[in-house]
């Protein structure tokens, strides 16, 4: 097996690319959507075996992050090795359970560990949810909303609300290409993102509320109408990853349709001594 370093900005390379990684789409929406709407820092590779492609692997630099995509244990083995090796600064891998447990074993032999339980649930929605009653206040965002967006972001990173809200910070969040806000009077309240469609199949990200308007259906609301406005543009699947963990998350998710599918690693990686700093 060997790992070859792809250009996908040649179509046919995209093409062939998209051919590959349809038959496993729910996971590999990050490689899909991001390949789609042509994210900025992207590295893709494939393991090659006996003329075939055996996975996939992109490494982005935005984010210092590793995806793996319809890959077996042995092929994500290789991917993570090769790609750790000319990506010594990512801080992240996301992948199927199986495939990243392999992946990370690798790393780990080469002075990488995860931070904290990386294990998450894969769910899915086929088709639009029930009306959310908040979602007239679900809005686009736009001017003036990005510094509130990323402060209510910072949640899901335990990051400290009060620190001055960083370019990167303001960079990651103009990087997804439609972001709904729900706006209760006096600014952005709740969110939820996407990084854009894949093939049939899009990925909600970001879903955060402030805690001071929890328990009120702004997240079922505000993730109500991303679907509704992804399934306008031609999605017919909804897909998030979220921690194993949390009950509230999962009951919102639930009340709107989505099942759980599968296990999915987000693995937050520290070196040495030195934690990490930007999470996917």
């Amino acid at each position: 097996m060997r790992i070859e370093k792809l250009d996908h900005g040649e179509e046919e390379v995209r093409r062939r690319l998209l051919a590959f990684l349809r038959p496993h789409e729910s996971e590999c929406l990050f490689l899909t959507g991001n390949l789609k709407n042509r994210f900025p820092g992207t590295h893709l590779y494939a393991a090659r075996g006996a003329g075939e492609w055996l996975g996939v692997g992109g490494y982005y630099e935005e984010p210092r992050a590793v995806v793996l995509g319809a890959a077996a244990d042995a092929a994500a083995r290789e991917l993570a090795s090769e790609l750790a090796a000319r990506h010594p600064g990512l801080q992240s891998l996301c992948a199927p359970a199986g495939p990243a447990a392999a992946a990370c074993r690798v790393l780990a032999g080469m002075g990488w560990r995860h931070a904290k339980d990386p294990r998450c649930l894969l769910m899915e929605l086929d088709s639009p949810p029930p009306p959310q009653e908040f979602e007239g206040l679900v809005r686009p965002i736009r001017l003036g909303d990005h510094i509130p967006v990323v402060k209510l972001l910072r949640q899901i990173h335990n990051r400290p609300p009060g620190a001055p809200v960083t370019e990167h910070e303001l960079r990651a969040l103009m990087m997804n290409p439609l972001c709904l806000v729900l706006d209760a009077g006096s600014g952005p309240v709740a969110t939820a993102q996407t990084n854009g469609m894949g093939i049939a199949a899009f990925q909600i990200l970001g879903v955060a509320t402030d805690p001071a308007h929890r328990n009120r259906g702004y997240a079922r609301a505000v993730c109500a109408s991303l679907i509704r406005a992804m399934w306008s543009r031609g999605a017919r699947r909804a897909v998030l990853f979220t921690g194993r963990d949390n009950p509230a998350a999962l009951g919102c998710y639930r009340r709107i349709g989505f099942r759980a599918a599968g296990g999915y690693w987000v693995a937050r990686l520290v070196r040495g001594g030195e934690r990490v700093s930007t999470p996917w």
